[in-house]
């Protein structure tokens, strides 16, 4: 079966907080106008956000959201037309995305020095689906995507979290969320946050003060000489609230 083709786009490589953002933005890209008409400028298209959800088979605040992110970092300008009849997207800085001249670096120029792996936006994506097993939805990529940005961008916290999941032999989204809920309600924001939150949870766990018996008076408590006499053994060694039961029996 042959593929019919109508030209060629070139897709520049770009950072963007989440893969959803970026697998629109190729969207409004390879489908804005490459030449001017009598309706639209070179470099606009016009979309419609229930056409668009519906395709991409998303939410439809899913694309809402995505095109505030993407006009908000100056990827794209939005202006919603008259009568209902859409919203007018236009891709910036087009021309020069579509120019290969602009990739084309001076034979003067020094070659780049190979650059030591950084923590990137997109690598809590690529840990989801290495460790976790599949590809990522467009549903699954901004949930995600909306906890990096409710950390501040810190995506290492997220990692943190699914990392604590693994742990615990539970590797599913459902069970990383409350972490990243508990965690966000106690203040966490940063990766060293989270360790101090854990750390601080353990000490309080191993420091935990034993609650020792200390009612030894007897009547008003219904205890009986022998279990008081057993609490006050109890007491000596360090035993805690439980350990010790009425073993005496009035006959």
């Amino acid at each position: 079966m042959s593929q019919v083709t109508t030209g060629f786009v070139i897709q520049p490589r770009l950072a963007f907080k989440n893969r959803f953002d970026k697998a629109l933005y190729s969207v409004f890209l390879e489908e804005a106008n490459f030449a001017s008409d009598s309706y639209l400028q070179r470099g606009q298209l016009k979309i419609t956000i229930t056409q668009l959800a519906q395709e991409l088979k998303v939410n439809r605040d899913v694309i809402k959201e995505s095109i505030k992110r993407l006009e908000k970092d100056f990827y794209i300008l939005k202006e919603t037309l008259p009568k209902n009849k859409g919203i007018l997207i236009t891709v910036l800085n087009y021309d020069e995305y579509q120019n290969l001249a602009s990739y084309q670096k001076s034979k003067n120029e020094a070659p780049e020095k190979p650059q030591q792996p950084t923590m990137e936006k997109n690598n809590v994506f690529t840990f989801f689906e290495t460790t976790f097993g599949g590809s990522l939805s467009p549903k699954m990529a901004q949930d995600i995507g909306n906890w990096v940005d409710d950390f501040n961008g810190n995506e290492d916290v997220v990692i943190a979290a699914m990392k604590l999941a693994i742990r615990k032999k539970k590797a599913f989204w459902g069970y990383v969320q409350p972490i990243l809920v508990d965690w966000h309600n106690k203040g966490v924001r940063t990766l060293e946050d989270a360790r101090n939150l854990q750390n601080q949870s353990r000490r309080e766990k191993n420091d935990k003060p034993k609650e020792v018996i200390t009612n030894t008076s007897q009547g008003a408590s219904g205890i009986s000489e022998e279990t008081q006499r057993l609490e006050r053994i109890a007491q000596e060694k360090g035993l805690v609230t439980g350990e010790i039961r009425d073993t005496y029996v009035d006959f």
